[in-house]
């Protein structure tokens, strides 16, 4: 589908009699001690008017010094605002942000990612000028451990972080989902905010009922940022258990959000789980355990193989280990997560 974009990159007000528009980046935060620095630097570094640009930095408990380093940040310029989330849950601290913005724009930018000096301008100035109704970037992953360069390559690569178009899209196109975003915030107030009763995909949750109410969401690589993964392979496999189970609990309020591109690590546990049991009863069916194992072990080796090429080859068992991690920690939140459902309050 094409995307009708206007050439002009000035945004509408600037360098003219009428103010440009006001736009509040929420920021929520846990223990991001070690990124919420360069996170604020580069928000504050935007060069888009510092004037009309706030930064709501939402703490949802945060032990790791975190709290101490955004408040030096507050002290230091009256851009930056520190708030406090009653929950560890990231919808009810974009809430909270969004209940406390000033902005007529609201963009999100988590704790742990990086943006471009010009990312604020950009997210304004495609929301404005093209028919979307909220707009975001690609996610690129990046490590700062060795592991985490590991970690992000995988995630980077369709058989790990999946193929869904904002990890991989190249050219403007309008999509389900996008990473991190930007709307009006009317937009977001009409919807009723995010969704508090997710752990996880609070953003796809929203999007949804966004495409639900007729709305449309673009993805642009010139919404550009970085993001750091996790550091280890404990980390990234909670992290993928909260996935699954927030994709799970996602799909028990709006089961018809589903897409094909989210079944097959769900299906892969599935399968190892029913063959396994089956060969309790019929012996025979432990072969099928097997077949699948060893062609999941195969596709997942010989891709290990092409980007340990890029890599190193001292890397490749890494490599292998993390399309292990991600997808069966997925897959095992996913089931997890479905059969919690009930607990859902409704």
């Amino acid at each position: 589908m094409s995307v009708h974009i206007l050439k002009r990159k000035t945004i509408p007000g600037e360098g003219g009699n009428d103010p440009v528009p006001r736009v509040s980046v929420i920021v929520p935060v846990l223990n991001e001690a070690p990124h919420i620095a360069r996170c604020l630097d580069g928000l504050l570094a935007q060069d888009y008017p510092a004037h009309a640009l706030e930064i709501l930095v939402v703490d949802g408990g945060s032990d790791d010094g975190t709290l101490d380093i955004v408040r030096a940040y507050a002290r230091r310029t009256s851009q930056v605002h520190l708030l406090r989330n009653p929950a560890r849950n990231a919808a009810v601290a974009l809430n909270v942000g969004l209940h406390q913005s000033q902005g007529d724009i609201v963009i999100r930018v988590d704790g742990h990612t990086f943006v471009a000096p010009d990312y604020v301008r950009q997210c304004v100035y495609y929301l404005l000028s093209s028919d979307a109704d909220a707009v975001g970037g690609v996610l690129r992953p990046i490590g700062d451990t060795p592991t985490g360069e590991v970690i992000a390559a995988v995630m980077a690569h369709p058989l790990g972080g999946g193929p869904a178009p904002f990890r991989h899209a190249r050219h403007p196109m309008w999509v389900d989902t996008v990473y991190l975003g930007a709307w009006r915030r009317e937009t977001l107030l009409s919807l009723g905010g995010f969704d508090p009763r997710l752990e996880a995909n609070e953003d796809y949750e929203l999007f949804y009922r966004l495409r639900r109410a007729g709305g449309r969401i673009l993805c642009h690589p010139d919404i550009r940022s970085q993001t750091v993964v996790r550091a280890t392979f404990a980390a990234l496999w909670r992290q993928y258990l909260r996935y699954g189970r927030g994709k799970a609990h996602m799909l028990c309020i709006h089961p018809w959000s589903l897409r094909l591109r989210q079944l097959p690590a769900p299906a892969l546990v599935a399968s190892v789980v029913f063959l396994g049991g089956l060969g309790i009863f019929w012996p025979s069916a432990l072969w099928g355990v097997a077949g699948v194992l060893f062609l999941y072990a195969l596709v997942t080796g010989i891709v290990a193989g092409v980007l340990a090429r890029r890599l190193g080859w001292r890397r490749w068992g890494r490599i292998w280990w993390t399309f292990w991690v991600m997808h069966w920690g997925w897959g095992i939140g996913f089931w997890w997560g479905w059969i919690s459902c009930r607990r859902i309050p409704t």
